[in-house]
């Protein structure tokens, strides 16, 4: 998948946050849906997560699915991080994955 195609997607922005609910895969062993899978990370972007499973012919439908079965949730935006004084600062945010 292009960086193009990646940037088309219209089920979810980017900078949205992936929630995992159900960290069971819930795919055949070996097959790509379920390497698709094993690349999530709870707190990862979709960006991030698209761009690891286009690896696996993999895109905006699989997160759909997994959305749509209950094993992950999309959040609108990464939580704030909080500054030396453990106030929150908005202007700050989490990037999960790696």
């Amino acid at each position: 998948m292009s960086e193009k195609q990646i940037r088309k997607t219209r089920l979810y922005d980017r900078d949205q946050v992936i929630q995992l609910k159900n960290p069971e895969n819930p795919r055949r062993k070996g097959s790509n849906r379920a390497a698709i899978f094993e690349v999530l990370q709870d707190g990862m972007t979709v960006h991030e997560f698209l761009t690891l499973a286009a690896e696996w012919n993999g895109g905006a439908k699989d997160l759909q699915i997994l959305v749509e079965s209950g094993h992950v949730a999309i959040e609108d935006s990464a939580p704030p991080v909080a500054d030396a004084a453990g106030k929150p600062d908005p202007h700050a945010f989490v990037q999960g994955g790696a």
